[in-house]
């Protein structure tokens, strides 16, 4: 199997592309640890891939420390981290929706929380030596490679995720630890949902992101699915992408050639 012998901490596991990335890497034969917020889902996946689990808000001062830490144990090791806890906070510039707390949520989780897990993971990695091929992949967004209207601050802190990956490629270069993104372009979960789309405006939403993606998708008028992501995460922990590091790799059906939303 592709991932055998690796041991894997999979934030934001508990829905979404968190949620398919664990299944996926339980499938490729990797040692499993899933975190994330919802107790119930999340304890439903752990069971589902036989995995340990760590309830954990990472926003929380020292969360991060101790689901990286309890990971450890749990696991014997960590050989790669994936970070996938995210959150969308619309708000267009100068409107009152995209206030400082607007800012501070979609930086909090999105950014600092790839910083924190990153940080706490690093000393892991390095232990488990080159021989594992050790390796972090973070979750970002399309959002942080092209501007949107109506989500500034969360395409800030997807860009700013994406810079992170490419400077920590550079400083854990020494230490053979890999460091890429996966940039995900419209992705059937709950994340718009959660953002404040109502079940309406997401279909339009879908829809139209169909439309918009389907003279590139080979004719098949379709978005993707959280497994899609999965897999290409499953290969760039691998063994057979040693040579791939300090990128920011889209997966969004081709959407970004047209540019438009």
């Amino acid at each position: 199997m592709l991932l055998s012998g690796k041991s894997v901490l999979v934030t934001g596991a508990s829905s979404g592309i968190g949620l398919a990335t664990a299944r996926v890497l339980a499938r490729e034969g990797a040692k499993v640890c899933v975190t994330g917020r919802d107790k119930r889902a999340l304890k439903a996946i752990a069971n589902e891939i036989k995995a340990p689990f760590v309830v954990a808000d990472l926003t929380k001062d020292g969360e991060c420390e101790r689901t990286v830490a309890e990971a450890v144990s749990a696991l014997g090791q960590v050989t790669s981290l994936v970070n996938c806890a995210g959150v969308l906070r619309g708000g267009a510039i100068g409107t009152p929706a995209c206030d400082i707390n607007n800012y501070l949520d979609n930086f909090n989780i999105n950014t600092r929380t790839v910083f924190e897990m990153i940080h706490h993971a690093v000393p892991h990695l390095k232990a488990a030596g080159a021989t594992a091929n050790p390796c972090i992949v973070n979750i970002t967004s399309v959002n942080g490679k092209q501007s949107f209207g109506g989500c500034a601050n969360y395409c800030a802190s997807k860009a700013a995720a994406d810079m992170l990956t490419r400077c920590a490629a550079v400083d854990l270069a020494p230490f053979n630890i890999r460091v890429n993104s996966v940039n995900p372009g419209v992705v059937m979960t709950e994340l718009q949902k959660r953002g404040g789309l109502t079940d309406t405006a997401y279909r339009d939403f879908v829809q139209r992101s169909i439309e918009v993606t389907h003279p590139i998708a080979a004719a098949r008028g379709k978005v993707g699915q959280p497994e899609e992501v999965g897999d290409l995460i499953a290969f760039l922990l691998s063994d057979k992408a040693t040579f791939i590091t300090g990128e920011c790799i889209a997966i969004d059906g081709g959407r970004q050639c047209l540019g438009a939303r």
